[in-house]
């Protein structure tokens, strides 16, 4: 494929996934994050990692914890969206229709 489409996920957490499935591969993605993240924290802080595994593993975890929070502020703004919305939908239900002149 060489177009990108409106749907497609580029981290490809979702490949082969409709658009709107359920949240198991981007749950679970999001959970190797964090746990890489700690990992790479524990090398960093504890004593058993030499400086020459220190910082590599500091880098891969500043990587994985921005993904992480920008997953976060991704998934606010979207529910943030949804919410809008939703309150957006209800006061268009909730006006009167106009009637014909």
């Amino acid at each position: 494929m060489t177009v990108l489409t409106p749907g497609c996920d580029p981290d490809m957490s979702v490949s082969g996934a409709p658009f709107g499935a359920a949240p198991g591969p981007r749950l679970r993605s999001g959970a190797v994050l964090l746990a890489l993240t700690a990992l790479c924290a524990y090398l960093v802080m504890g004593d058993a990692a030499p400086g020459v595994v220190a910082v590599p593993a500091a880098v891969v975890g500043l990587c994985s914890a921005s993904a992480l929070v920008m997953r976060g502020v991704r998934l606010t703004q979207h529910r943030g969206t949804a919410a809008a919305a939703a309150v957006a939908r209800a006061a268009h239900r909730g006006s009167p229709v106009p009637a014909a002149p």
